[in-house]
């Protein structure tokens, strides 16, 4: 039950929350002269390279001073656990290292800075205002739900999906998209763990912890309208692996070896979940399975029948924002000659005017229908056929691949060279 790692800063790069405000407003102006024509920003495939330059600008960014020692408690750089609201994930990390430094590099710790949210926020900010605040922030600023921080001020509420978060939930109503979860910030901290004590704060055991539910509230988003746009708890929950009592957490939050605090604090472990949510390409290589279970040749004809398998996705593959796809493309070597025919597999949504939604905010902001969805249930077999003219003799070389796309929008930087005046002299 995966998807795949978009590039992040390190988590050692983080900043106060006036440079989150800067960066935005920067966002703002380069789109707004992109939409004049004076700078170009186009879609790029998140190959190596787009990667590498887009983490060397984040990191060339000087980060402003750091705040006054009198200013820190009020942007959430508490010294120690906070008793009556949210706490820090660095103060978290000071005993729960492990656990720390695995949840720090993951897609939970930077639903706020991943470089792909930026700009698809911004544009929904710019057409739809405190809507696609209220709506977008929700998941990737949940505090916000408890201290309605929309402006994203406060440090506890820029560190995203945060320890604090996950860890004061006390129920999920599903029920209630606009307010899903049910929050009790203080000493009590909730988990899995049954029986356990702790010198520096509360424990309650949370069975609600180790159910898909939990993740749920945000892994699934129906419009106002009805129109299901991101429904990656419901493809599981219609699934096999409910009546099988595979949850999200068994794929996404494994047991690893670990200590839950440090020796110094208490004799813990030897394992602790993962909180890096393991969302990387190798576990979205091992999704899929496709096989050429049959190739017959007669006279100029060839027919081929490919069969795609998802084998290890607890929901559809592509899941999540639906601009994802997984292409298949079979091709015959012949003669010196490439033949060449695919299948997409993708959901498409369209707005109330039947115009197509290809980018990720105007998903979120504008689905009105479902215009088709032909992507790969959990272990569902697919049986694809093709025919290719080809020569009567010669060998053939016969491929099939599975390739998965996505394309989001991401800043590039552009130089701009633009000649302001000429002057020359000739003849002298």
């Amino acid at each position: 039950m995966r998807g795949p790692q978009f590039p992040c800063r390190k988590a050692s790069d983080s900043r106060p929350p006036s440079s989150r405000v800067i960066r935005l407003a920067v966002l703002l102006l380069v789109l707004a002269l992109s939409a004049a024509g004076a700078l170009e920003i186009r879609d790029s495939w998140l190959s190596p390279s787009a990667i590498q330059a887009q983490e060397t600008t984040l990191q060339k960014s000087a980060p402003p001073p750091s705040p006054p020692e009198t200013d820190r408690k009020k942007i959430g750089e508490e010294v120690q656990i906070n008793p009556d609201g949210y706490t820090s994930a660095r103060v978290c990390g000071r005993c729960h290292v492990d656990i720390y430094n695995s949840w720090k590099n993951s897609m939970h710790a930077f639903s706020l800075a991943d470089p792909i949210f930026d700009v698809a926020y911004m544009q929904a900010l710019k057409e739809a205002g405190d809507t696609a605040r209220r709506l977008c922030l929700r998941c990737h600023a949940p505090l916000t739900m408890a201290n309605g921080d929309y402006d994203l001020r406060l440090g506890v509420t820029n560190e995203g999906v945060s320890c604090d978060f996950c860890h004061t939930v006390t129920d999920v109503q599903l029920e209630n998209p606009q307010r899903p979860y049910v929050l009790k910030p203080g000493l009590v901290k909730r988990s899995v763990l049954r029986n356990a004590a702790s010198p520096k704060h509360d424990v309650a055991y949370s069975a609600l912890h180790a159910k898909s539910e939990f993740c749920g509230a945000c892994h699934n988003y129906i419009a106002p309208n009805g129109t299901p746009v991101m429904t990656t708890y419901d493809e599981w929950r219609n699934g096999p692996y409910p009546a099988e009592g595979i949850q999200c957490q068994n794929c996404h939050m494994v047991l690893s070896a670990g200590k839950v605090v440090t020796q110094d604090i208490k004799e813990s472990g030897p394992e602790i979940h993962l909180h890096d949510l393991i969302h990387d390409t190798n576990q979205l290589r091992g999704a899929l399975d496709v096989e050429i279970v049959e190739a017959v040749r007669r006279e100029r004809e060839l027919r081929v029948t490919v069969v795609v398998k998802n084998v290890g996705s607890g929901h559809m593959v592509p899941t999540g924002i639906p601009s994802r796809e997984i292409h298949l493309i079979v091709t015959v070597e012949v003669g010196g000659h490439t033949l060449r025919q695919d299948r997409r597999y993708r959901k498409v949504l369209a707005d109330k005017n039947n115009r197509h939604l290809e980018r990720d905010h105007e998903a979120l902001l504008y689905a009105a229908q479902v215009v088709s969805d032909n992507r790969i249930a959990p272990r569902e077999k697919r049986f694809e056929r093709f025919t290719f003219s080809v020569p009567k003799s010669g060998k053939l070389n016969l491929d099939a691949t599975l390739t998965y796309i996505y394309s989001p929008l991401l800043l590039q930087q552009k130089r701009m060279n633009i000649k302001l005046d000429h002057a020359a002299k000739s003849g002298l």
